[in-house]
């Protein structure tokens, strides 16, 4: 179990924990002040039993370093990490917004429009950390902050690895696997493809109100994604045209090397599907 976070309690001499935003499958994450900059931090704190784990905590420490390099409007910004007490932190930027999956369960099945919209962000994020050899490994619509703008911003980049989508983990893995590769899920090697099917489930659950694989644990989810064909979007959404669904169902193909070969050419599909269906309004 995780030991919560007191408010007002100072972490590494730096952080003053303001309140807890929340928790994941391996840390919990506070609103935290920054002593020395003065600004508003999220800080995420490693459950114990993670931090004791020395494999683990190397894992943790290299993609919170390669994380950090990634600077980009729709990438949350990871500012520090460091070890506390008997545990370790990363400290990342703070935005104000509510999570896509907030939005989804508020709005979905979504308009069209909003929905690739909310996939192109994604997918510029995803396109970025790709070329800098950083993959997800976890996107799901939890990971994605969305501002009062519409400006989404994905967070965990890079730290997911850290925490490898274990189907025998327990806590959020029930909710990742939902969202999780089908070579993710037989345990095989994970390419970019893999983030950009993860991106594709997204993309289903905005346009039909659900995801396309759901079952009673983790692993009969996982077998879903593995054998199961999605049903098409347009069932539960009749706004959904024939070209974006064309677009999602090659993004959910089982084998990798029949999605897109990278976020560039899935941006560019959204966009011609996007002019495709009405010339004029």
């Amino acid at each position: 179990m995780s030991q919560r976070l007191e408010p007002q309690t100072v972490v590494d001499g730096r952080y003053t924990i303001e309140r807890r935003l929340g928790s994941g499958g391996m840390a919990d994450v506070y609103l935290a002040t920054d002593l020395q900059l003065g600004r508003p931090v999220a800080l995420k704190v490693l459950y114990p039993r993670f931090a004791e784990d020395p494999e683990f905590v190397e894992r943790f420490r290299r993609e919170a370093s390669a994380a950090a390099g990634l600077q980009h409007q729709h990438v949350v910004a990871v500012y520090d990490r460091g070890e506390w007490g008997e545990t370790y932190y990363i400290a990342m930027e703070y935005l104000e917004g509510r999570s896509l999956k907030q939005l989804i369960l508020e709005h979905a099945p979504m308009d069209p429009a909003d929905a690739t919209g909310y996939a192109i962000q994604i997918l510029r994020a995803a396109r970025f950390a790709h070329r800098r050899g950083v993959i997800h490994r976890d996107l799901k619509p939890h990971n994605v902050i969305v501002d009062e703008e519409g400006v989404a911003t994905v967070t965990d980049f890079g730290i997911a690895r850290a925490g490898a989508s274990d189907m025998t983990q327990t806590g959020s893995i029930m909710g990742t696997a939902q969202y999780l590769s089908p070579e993710q899920a037989r345990g095989d090697a994970v390419s970019l493809q893999s983030d950009l099917y993860s991106i594709g489930i997204v993309l289903y659950e905005m346009l039909a109100g659900r995801v396309p694989f759901e079952g009673d644990s983790a692993v009969a989810i996982a077998l879903k994604q593995v054998g199961e064909a999605p049903v098409p979007p347009s069932a539960y959404n009749a706004a959904v045209s024939p070209a974006l669904e064309a677009v999602v169902l090659r993004a959910l193909e089982k084998d990798p090397a029949a999605r897109y070969a990278d976020a560039d050419e899935f941006i560019a599909a959204l966009e011609a599907a996007d002019m495709a269906p009405t010339a004029v309004v």
